[in-house]
């Protein structure tokens, strides 16, 4: 009874650790009371996955420019030679007209290779590359934008929608900073996509193009509001604008070994400060994520092997009658500084206990899992093994087997069938019994008539 006792107390234990690595919307509640003009943001380390900041990162919006990320990633997938000259066709340039949307000025007929391209669709993030490339690489931009869709798709993006490859606003095209999230590290393992993207300024060579334009200078967007922290530790991803996406970005930053993704979408372009000049919010707020994040997250040690975590009885074995659960490795977590011990809780999820488990256990035998709560809300989930190695005992165990077999329905059916036969076995000898004596006693009467006689 007394461990019972114990292990009922661990469904809430509490105990002064960080948490593990994996957790999401770690620092909701504490980011909070920062100013933010973005109506969504998403902020995630690129160490351990861990989310750090969650707003809105499932509503849906317009992608804008950030739907070339989609095509960067599939020019890559696709196209074994970069250098391969690609003609414009004239159909992918008045799919643009009228539409006063950012292009490099491309005229059909002129060629130009797949990299400059590709540079010329991430860096200024040209719409008439865009459709140049999607129709290079599928015959038709149709076809390139139902291979867009396949391919989120494939990364578990499940809110995101494509109606044309440059991003421009269209009805039923949308996506998440959760699913741009996936788009954006899936096209990071191109190490060439890092690589342009990290560009602020490149000139596309004038190859087979028209005299008067010997070349395009191109500029990566940047902000007064970011060049001074932002530019310093970061490397643009993508940025985007569109009247039903707002001001978007993407952007990595790495400092003093930390590095981090921020998604920012739906931000305002207005006057924040006492200047005439209007800013782009999605920098300013990228920058002050990154500033706060910088200053005040550090990775920690969160939870060991040897701290014991909960206990759970145990049947059949006579050494002990509980097993103790510890954490199943060492954790480490992004925690900020400071951070109170009564701010974090471990607790067990109850769902995933036994109220009691049978011999044998072994050692590492992952029998239930915890959850870990910081500033009430719940950041992770560790397995809990056991810590030591528990024997069982033969005859427990066979008493226990036998026990468990006449519990059982076929058992309870033999033994009604039993108990039945037996009971009518009972009434026939008795009745068997009466008939005997009174035929008995038949008998005797008989024998006494006779003699009189």
């Amino acid at each position: 009874m007394r461990k019972i006792i114990i292990f009922l107390c661990c469904l809430v234990l509490a105990v002064a650790v960080l948490p593990p690595v994996g957790a999401r919307a770690t620092f909701n509640q504490v980011l909070e009371t920062e100013t933010f003009y973005s109506e969504v943001i998403l902020l995630v380390s690129l160490d351990n996955g861990t989310v750090l900041f969650d707003k809105n990162a499932d509503l849906r919006t317009q992608p804008a420019s950030l739907a070339k990320i989609v095509v960067a990633t599939l020019v890559l997938e696709h196209c074994t030679d970069l250098e391969a000259m690609v003609t414009v066709p004239a159909y992918a340039i008045r799919l643009l007209a009228n539409t006063g949307s950012s292009n490099v000025g491309l005229k059909a007929g002129e060629k130009m290779s797949v990299l400059n391209l590709l540079t010329c669709l991430l860096i200024p993030s040209a719409n008439d590359a865009a459709t140049v490339l999607a129709d290079y690489v599928a015959g038709s931009v149709e076809v390139f934008v139902d291979m867009m869709n396949a391919h989120v798709k494939s990364l578990g993006c499940e809110d995101t929608n494509f109606i044309n490859p440059h991003g421009l606003d269209e009805d039923e095209q949308y996506t998440t900073a959760n699913d741009m999230y996936k788009i954006v590290m899936k096209a990071l393992q191109f190490p060439l996509f890092e690589e342009i993207t990290s560009n602020q300024t490149y000139t596309v060579p004038a190859t087979n193009m028209s005299a008067e334009r010997k070349g395009i200078s191109t500029v990566f967007l940047m902000n007064k509001g970011i060049k001074d922290y932002y530019y310093q530790y970061a490397s643009g991803i993508k940025t985007g604008s569109t009247k039903g996406a707002g001001r978007c970005v993407i952007s990595k930053a790495s400092k003093d070994g930390y590095s981090y993704l921020a998604v920012i979408m739906r931000s305002p372009f207005m006057n924040i400060d006492a200047d005439a000049a209007l800013e782009n919010c999605a920098f300013i707020d990228c920058k002050a994520l990154f500033k706060w994040t910088f200053e005040h997250i550090r990775l920690r040690t969160v939870a060991e092997p040897n701290r014991i975590i909960a206990e759970v009885p145990v049947a059949l074995s006579w050494k002990t009658d509980h097993v103790q659960l510890v954490p199943q490795e060492e954790y480490t977590a992004l925690m900020p500084t400071g951070s109170g011990a009564g701010s974090v809780l471990i607790e067990v999820v109850p769902e995933s206990m036994q109220t009691s488990i049978d011999a044998p256990v072994k050692k590492g035998q992952v029998i239930g899992e915890a959850r870990v709560l910081y500033a009430g809300e719940e950041i992770a989930r560790i397995k809990l093994p056991a810590n030591q190695d528990i024997s069982r005992n033969v005859l427990l165990y066979t008493v226990s087997r036998l026990k468990a077999a006449l519990s059982t329905t076929i058992a309870k059916i033999i033994i009604g069938i039993v108990i039945t036969l037996i009971f009518a076995y009972a009434i026939l000898t008795v009745v068997v019994n009466v008939r005997k004596k009174k035929k008995k006693k038949l008998k005797v009467v008989n024998a006494r008539d006779f003699r009189l006689k």
